[in-house]
């Protein structure tokens, strides 16, 4: 058996605690320091990521001058701190190849394509000492820690407090606070903690619903070199916004075919469709019908459903990813929302920073996010034109504005401005004035149209009830028609 002497064994430990520290949290980012001995912002992420490998490498070398390095060379707790100090050099060393897996993936689609360099980080398990059983299990480890890294830094972009504490709290969710507990017993049951997600219309709930949906554990099969199924389909969504209570039934359950008038074939419905390492996102969950609550708590509680039109019980086994805008606790107390069913949704409940606070806390994120967006409307966008974009809006859009519609209006107020070089911002109008204001022109002396006039009106009444539903029977409009105005 090989020993290490307190030095080494000093070095391994620190590496191996980096597993258990959350890689978006300021801790993280000063055990990677005080390991490289060097000052905060000494160098760029990339460069510490390097050196932080070099210096890791070298150690095992040196380890290696005498022995082949073998996990099984050592015992007790110093095998325990070898074999978790190894796994971060393996991440380390095969990051950018499970990126560019990623992005492979992505480009491909719902085919799970073939592991390039399984063959290569089998053989370096191996070697280590790592059973056939255990390699199978880091890969599919490794692969979803780098997935879960890409999509939360893709999904929740700033620097703020509460983006930062955002993302931390992202990551918790996928891996829990403690990973030991983690890596032993929850990674492959993760299907029984559910997700709630609150926050503002235009957040980003819906895009950290697909980070979360898409960074799952999906086990590696070594025979095929490819992981059981593609990331791309494990993630399934619904907005129950969009559809009639009848729809809405068949549309998550799935119907028989004659089950209704039009039900000519069967139709599987959300949950089918959802594989055993997938996750199903249930959005506006503050917006349905206490009959449907009832049919969804069953399926939270037994995991058991039926299609409409049949008696036949199928099983669901993913995770449930929900989300809403509305006062849920306003909801329970009215009747309107189910309290045995809110406690089966949150096994977790994360609530997404408004736009307000996150500028507020740091006045820079408004030019993070102008820069991040203008990506989705501009292929490569250069500073110049974020420089420009940004003088803009500080030019017609008051400094104390509110933005209601939080990071969604930003990206349209971005587009307009591509596009009519102006924005005109939505007033922040007190109730008690608000039925003046509907009326009253601008500076221009111009009035609103009908359709302004309705879109107020309906924000207003919104405002004040919370629900697309009760607005819709106000106002006399279709409830489809009425989310569109509001959000």
């Amino acid at each position: 058996m090989n020993k290490l002497n307190p030095e080494q064994y000093a070095f391994f430990a620190k590496i191996a605690d980096l597993s258990f520290v959350n890689p978006f949290s300021h801790e993280r980012e000063q055990a990677d320091w005080q390991i490289l001995n060097l000052h905060p912002q000494a160098v760029s992420v990339t460069e510490r990521r390097k050196l932080l490998l070099e210096k890791i490498d070298s150690q095992f070398q040196a380890l290696a001058r005498h022995h082949r390095f073998d996990t099984r060379q050592y015992q007790g707790k110093t095998q325990e701190t070898m074999k978790l100090a190894w796994l971060v050099r393996v991440f380390y060393g095969y990051q950018q190849r499970f990126d560019d897996f990623i992005k492979a993936q992505l480009r491909t689609g719902d085919k799970a394509l073939e592991l390039p360099f399984a063959l290569a980080i089998t053989e370096e398990f191996e070697r280590a000492g790592f059973t056939r059983q255990e390699t199978t299990h880091y890969i599919a480890l490794l692969f979803q820690l780098q997935r879960a890294f890409r999509f939360i830094d893709e999904a929740v972009s700033g620097t703020s407090t509460a983006i930062v504490e955002l993302r931390k709290r992202l990551w918790n969710n996928i891996f829990t606070f403690n990973p030991v507990w983690y890596l032993n017993y929850l990674c492959r049951r993760m299907e029984d903690f559910s997700l709630l997600l609150l926050g503002e219309t235009g957040t980003g709930k819906s895009l950290v619903a697909k980070a979360i949906g898409c960074s799952g554990y999906i086990p590696f099969d070594d025979g095929s070199r490819r992981f059981v199924e593609s990331f791309t389909v494990s993630f399934k969504a619904i907005n129950l916004s969009q559809y009639s209570t009848g729809v809405l039934e068949s549309e998550l359950f799935g119907h028989k075919k004659g089950a209704f008038t039009g039900a000519f074939e069967n139709h599987p419905g959300l949950f089918a469709k959802c594989s055993k390492h997938g996750s199903v996102f249930i959005d506006e969950i503050g917006e349905i019908d206490i009959p449907i609550q009832v049919k969804l708590l069953n399926v939270l509680q037994d995991r058991l459903y039926s299609p409409v039109g049949s008696h036949d019980q199928q099983r669901f086994e993913g995770r449930v990813i929900s989300a809403t805008n509305r006062p849920l606790e306003q909801l329970m107390e009215s009747g309107q929302f189910r309290k045995d069913f809110y406690y089966r949704l949150c096994s977790d409940v994360i609530t997404l920073p408004n736009l307000r606070e996150r500028i507020s806390q740091n006045p820079d994120e408004l030019r993070e996010l102008i820069a991040s967006l203008l990506h989705r409307v501009i292929e490569s966008p250069d500073e110049g034109l974020t420089d420009r974009i940004e003088a803009r809006i500080q030019e017609v859009v008051p400094k104390t504005y509110h933005w209601p519609g939080n990071v969604r209006e930003l990206e349209q107020c971005i587009r307009r401005i591509c596009i009519t070089g102006s924005y005109q911002s939505q007033p922040a109008v007190p109730v008690k004035q608000a039925n003046d204001a509907f009326f009253q022109a601008d500076a221009k002396g111009n009035y609103l149209s009908a359709q302004q006039l309705l879109q107020n009106y309906c924000r207003f009444l919104y405002d004040q009830h919370h629900s697309y539903e009760t607005v819709a029977r106000i106002a006399g409009l279709d409830r489809r028609t009425v989310k569109k105005y509001i959000d």
